[in-house]
């Protein structure tokens, strides 16, 4: 397998936080490596529907989470009293949670002379090992998710840490006027884009990295396909899109589809549990044709899937803008990926010569357009609207294109991408409160949004956001975004 590609690094040199751990997708067993970060596991401690029901102290006693305490945006330990019963004769602790990657790392990150941490009651890593008693407070308990998490994927197997919003957790909001903002200010526009273009490249290499690996175990076409899914589930129903991708695998979408579009659709929106069930009066000839269409498919695949089929709750479907619903946006997963050659083959095949050539091909491939049922309905059942609808609008398929589609041909086909020039022609992708945050952040609140118009500069504000607002709790005081443009030539 590829995965060598070229280094995409700019003029301005982007360094991550020392402390933030960089990513790359699936444990390397060989090297102990842990793929995601400690926010992610700060997560799954916080969140019960994600937390393993059965964790167990490095010694074996049954450890139950009482309380997993208050999320600390300060400095200090990242859960406050927290409030644990621990044994078989059920102790009952109450203090502060500190959450690692390794055992090694509170020692490493200099917390046996930190009196903040003088109050943790448990110390919760990601891999297995112990601490000398005599450095943790006496009672203090060790825990190790890793063997907890995979016993629960028996009873929870589409659990995901990259289906986790590390950012719906509480992060600090910083006020105007921050130290980064007062020097990049002072920049000029080119020196800006330097910046955030830096970042944009690295979080690109980022998600290069993480697909490649992720091959390892999956085949190219189901990596490519759940991604994806994901992307297309947008931001209130990521999870369960990617949930659907691996319950029905692109492989057994195209065969049972027998590559048929309408088909396909059938049966993600069936084993969605997403297909509409009893005929309503207002609809019209067209829309009862085409969901007695949907059933003559799914009749005969049922009861095949029928134990896959995902419960109503799964999805949100409230408050969701009519282009972003979940029966529209699985049409167009269906139309993505039963071509007659697979969407990896497609992205092979596009020439890569000329990036203002390669992006209207990859941009027209992924909006997904199609002559049947919703060419002009946002819904089933609703009327009609005058012009065509593309099943994917333009900012999505920018955001697939930046995030997905680039990130997965520079790791896999880097040969085929169309480097000169592509990233500074990579369209916007949608507005969003990250986006909207780390402007904030870095360039003041009286910013011109022109200065992130590009698709590669919201990329990089995106990642500075992960890498430095995400993770300080130094109210910037400690941060190294801070130390980077001061020690930038232009600063």
């Amino acid at each position: 397998m590829q995965k060598t590609k070229p280094n995409l690094n700019g003029d301005f040199t982007y360094d991550r936080l020392p402390s933030v751990k960089q990513p790359s997708d699936g444990i390397n067993i060989k090297t102990g490596l842990f793929p995601y970060t400690e926010r992610h596991l700060k997560c799954v401690w916080f969140a019960p529907e994600v937390r393993p029901p059965e964790l167990r102290t490095e010694g074996g006693e049954e450890v139950i989470v009482e309380k997993p305490g208050r999320w600390n945006l300060e400095k200090g330990p990242d859960f406050l009293n927290a409030a644990l019963v621990v044994g078989a004769e059920r102790r009952r602790i109450v203090g502060d949670v500190e959450v690692h990657i390794h055992p090694g790392d509170w020692q490493s990150h200099g917390h046996s002379s930190d009196p903040s941490y003088s109050r943790v009651i448990a110390h919760v890593t990601y891999f297995p090992g112990r601490l000398p008693t005599q450095i943790l407070l006496p009672g203090a308990v060790q825990v190790a998710v890793q063997i907890a998490l995979k016993d629960s994927l028996i009873k929870n197997p589409f659990f995901s840490f990259e289906a986790l919003d590390v950012t719906a957790y509480p992060f600090a909001v910083r006020k105007a006027n921050t130290p980064c903002s007062i020097i990049v200010s002072r920049w000029n526009r080119e020196k800006i884009s330097a910046l955030l273009a830096g970042a944009g490249k690295y979080r690109i290499e980022i998600k290069a990295d993480r697909l490649a690996s992720a091959v390892d175990p999956k085949s190219k076409d189901q990596v490519l396909y759940e991604e994806i899914m994901s992307a297309l589930g947008y931001k209130h129903n990521r999870l369960p899109f990617r949930q659907l991708a691996e319950r029905v695998s692109v492989e057994s979408l195209r065969e049972d589809s027998s590559l048929n579009p309408t088909a396909a659709y059938a049966l993600l929106a069936g084993v969605a549990g997403l297909l509409p069930a009893v005929p309503k009066t207002s609809w019209d000839d067209e829309t009862r044709r085409f969901v007695r269409k949907l059933w003559n498919y799914w009749w005969k695949l049922q009861a095949k899937w029928s134990s896959a089929i995902m419960p109503a709750e799964s999805w949100r479907l409230s408050n969701v803008r009519p282009q972003n619903h979940p029966r529209r946006r699985l049409m167009a997963a269906a139309v993505l990926f039963t071509g007659k050659k697979n969407l990896d083959g497609q992205i092979a095949d596009l020439l890569a010569d000329n990036a203002r050539q390669w992006l209207p091909k990859i941009l027209k491939i992924i909006q997904s357009p199609t002559d049947g049922y919703w060419r002009r309905r946002f819904a089933i059942g609703q009327k009609q609207c005058p012009n065509d609808i593309a099943l994917v609008g333009d900012r999505r398929a920018a955001a697939i294109v930046s995030n997905v589609i680039i990130p997965f041909a520079l790791g896999l086909h880097p040969q085929k991408l169309p480097l000169a020039g592509i990233f500074a022609l990579l369209p916007p992708e949608e507005d969003n409160a990250i986006i909207r945050q780390s402007a904030f952040n870095l360039l003041g609140p009286d910013h011109n949004p022109a200065l992130y118009r590009n698709g590669l500069l919201q990329q990089g504000l995106i990642q500075i956001f992960h890498d430095y607002c995400l993770s300080d709790r130094s109210n910037c005081a400690e941060c190294g975004l801070v130390k980077m443009v001061k020690n930038h030539p232009s600063a």
